[in-house]
């Protein structure tokens, strides 16, 4: 045994649990932890992995022209974790350098609103996100209901918000279309969660549509409480379903709105036997044969993956266990340098997240970005935004990345997300 290693394992400090690959440079890290000596590097060289390494400064070999030529200038060949090659796609330029200001909301005095019978295809060119059939079905529903449609609503409890506002005239005409992206945006919704109904008073319990590509059709409504936690439960696949089920539960638990509540459900049920819509709790099991993880939400990211190279994903360096407990301890941290530390055990997961992205598994820093959102933590924003807007980018959800700078950008808590009580604030 050499000297070095001799020295190691005498050493009764604890192992950095990154061993050789510890990308730490913090003189404290290095003082708390021992690292193995990397004294056989011949060795080590043979049974590493061919990964693309995006930090490495190695210098590239001289090759031949006719190499250069069979070479795409915007690809790489790896290999995958088989053995088998893979293409690496150049990562398109991205603009990381977005100022995190949590500004507040100013509107014109003088607002003017769309007509409620604006053209539909107002909503995706403001929200970036297409409606279902069912979510326009609904405000039918409702509006052949005589009394109106929001006193309906108010009598069990509920009021519609976000993209329903454009039906109800609700929704002013501003320069600004960046806005619009926030408007019944809560704090713990990811883009991929489009909120359009609530509780009404304080509360800040929404049901919204969740789809994972800002192209594709909503997988689920669901619903979350961002007073509690950044929790996102599956409901039903239609909105008609959806409340239906929040109407059962409303029924039970507020005694004072069950006659109105048990009104609202027969209503329902009528109406989606009479145009089959189901009215059956969403089955999550569905969901779970497509998504790779089911991240810090819950709901679950889907991504393309392929299942014999597993390009696509690959798990975050730590779990979303022991991500909790880093994420309340930098909360609870009384000092900065307490606070520093804390924060540069977390540096490694925004690490290898990028280089996982690197090397094309875009559903890691994807599962990153949904991390650090829902740690809801001001020092990790700007590692929040870079994750999210790299991960939509590479994956070609570009109007999520959008979504995402506007959020974080005006990124606020409470129980009244429109812009017109966010402006009066």
């Amino acid at each position: 045994m050499s000297d070095e290693w001799m020295e190691f394992t005498k050493d009764t400090r604890p192992i950095c649990k990154y061993g050789v690959k510890c990308y730490q440079k913090n003189p404290e890290h290095h003082e708390t932890y021992k690292h193995p000596p990397q004294i056989n590097k011949k060795a080590h060289v043979k049974t590493k992995t061919h990964r693309f390494k995006p930090y490495s400064k190695k210098e590239t070999p001289k090759r031949a022209k006719n190499d250069e030529e069979q070479t795409s200038k915007d690809s790489k060949e790896t290999k995958s974790k088989d053995g088998s090659p893979r293409t690496l796609t150049s990562s398109p330029e991205i603009n990381l350098e977005i100022e995190i200001r949590n500004i507040s909301i100013n509107l014109p005095d003088n607002l003017t609103y769309y007509d409620k019978n604006s053209d539909h295809s107002i909503i995706k060119e403001l929200f970036l996100t297409e409606m279902p059939k069912d979510f326009f079905k609904f405000f039918e529903f409702l509006n052949d209901g005589g009394k109106g449609i929001e006193k309906d609503l108010a009598s069990v409890n509920l009021e519609l918000i976000g993209p329903y506002d454009l039906l109800l005239g609700k929704l002013p005409v501003l320069d600004d279309k960046e806005l619009y992206l926030i408007h019944g945006r809560f704090f713990f919704d990811p883009p991929e969660f489009q909120a359009v109904l609530k509780k009404k008073g304080k509360s800040q319990y929404h049901i919204g549509y969740f789809r994972d590509s800002p192209d594709d059709i909503p997988e689920f409504l669901a619903s979350n409480d961002s007073e509690k936690d950044y929790v996102i439960t599956p409901m039903a696949e239609n909105i008609f379903a959806a409340t239906y089920l929040y109407l059962q539960n409303e029924k039970k638990s507020s005694p004072f709105i069950a006659i109105a509540c048990q009104k609202l459900l027969e209503k329902i049920k009528k109406y989606a036997d009479d145009n089959d819509y189901s009215l059956e709790q969403y089955d999550m099991k569905k969901r779970k044969s497509k998504m790779l993880t089911a991240t810090f939400h819950r709901a679950g990211i889907v991504v393309p993956y392929d299942k014999k190279s597993q390009l696509g994903y690959r798990p975050l360096v730590e779990t979303d266990a022991n991500l909790k407990k880093l994420f309340k301890n930098v909360e609870k941290a009384s000092t900065q340098n307490e606070k520093d530390k804390i924060l540069s055990e977390l540096q490694p997961v925004i690490t290898y997240s990028s280089i996982a992205m690197d090397e094309c598994d875009f559903g890691t820093g994807l599962e990153a970005g949904v991390a650090l959102f829902c740690s809801g933590l001001k020092e990790l924003e700007s590692s929040t935004l870079s994750s999210f807007n790299v991960a939509y980018t590479l994956l070609k959800r570009e109007a999520f990345g959008k979504i995402i700078q506007a959020h974080m950008k005006y990124r606020r808590k409470g129980p009244d997300m429109s812009l017109l009580s966010s402006s009066k604030k």
